[in-house]
């Protein structure tokens, strides 16, 4: 039986404890991914920048901080919808924000998910739950 393809995804989190939450409840699927982690909405600006150029693909789901340095999770959210290359990757909005602004972002943008960060472990690593799911594994 051939292996399947590692998923690539796209983390944008400023928060080390964070990254290492998210980076934890995948692993709690078992899901095997390449986590590509961007720090600031400017490094992810820059990256679709290069999606868009064809100089790096397109990856299979982006989880995105809606509080990030430089730019914001909306404005790179905005960009990466009005693209051409990856406007149909699935986006799950991952934020402690739960105002309905927030809300209205990802929906106004039709992002596949939006997942609350919990302080309880056993409900943060239900991300990883999510993330299956919208790969369909």
């Amino acid at each position: 039986m051939k292996p399947s393809p590692q998923v690539r995804v796209i983390l944008a989190e400023d928060n080390p404890g964070d990254v290492y939450l998210i980076a934890e409840a995948l692993r709690h699927e078992h899901l095997e991914v390449n986590l590509i982690v961007e720090r600031d909405g400017e490094k992810m600006m820059d990256l679709i920048t290069a999606i868009e150029a064809g100089r790096e693909p397109c990856p299979d789901i982006i989880l995105l901080d809606l509080n990030l340095p430089r730019y914001s999770g909306a404005a790179v959210l905005e960009t990466l919808r009005n693209g051409h290359v990856c406007s149909r990757t699935p986006v799950v909005i991952v934020t402690s924000s739960d105002a309905p602004s927030d809300r209205e972002i990802a929906l106004r943008f039709k992002t596949e998910g939006y997942f609350r960060k919990s302080m309880k472990f056993d409900e943060f690593m239900r991300l990883g739950g999510l993330v299956r799911s919208l790969l369909g594994r």
